[in-house]
């Protein structure tokens, strides 16, 4: 298993969200200390990160006040789309690491992940995923 640290990418192979079973997507980890929620034990909390698949989707998930826009440029994905994206930063995905198979692919630059943590420290309300725990 991986060592997972703050900013790291990782690629959740399988996961769910409420009753989906979704499989391989790439989370930005915003906590890698592990801890307890609703009664549930976890190891990292992660965000949903995604590509843009065009102009008109980047405007449209651009609307939504809880997207984090970042470019390919500002994280190092060795083999990554080079496709710029958004982060979910109002969605908490929580996973325990021995329930998911996973692989860490990548790093968010330093710089846009404080960007990102001051981002998510604005929001008076997150929606916290337990599904994976």
């Amino acid at each position: 298993m991986d060592n997972v640290n703050v900013g790291d990418i990782i690629l959740v192979r399988d996961y769910k969200d409420g009753n989906r079973s979704i499989s391989g997507h790439s989370f930005v980890v915003i906590s890698s200390e592990a801890g307890e929620v609703k009664g549930l034990e976890y190891d990292v909390i992660c965000n949903v990160l995604s590509s843009f698949k065009g102009e008109e989707q980047r405007k449209r998930k651009l609307g939504y006040p809880g997207n984090f826009e970042i470019s390919h440029k500002d994280s190092s994905v060795p083999g990554g789309n080079d496709k710029d994206g958004y982060i979910k930063a109002e969605q908490f995905y929580f996973f325990k690491l021995d329930k998911i198979d996973y692989s860490v692919i990548g790093k968010l630059d330093d710089e846009v992940l404080k960007k990102l943590l001051l981002f998510i420290a604005d929001f008076i309300s997150v929606k916290l995923i337990v599904d994976n725990l």
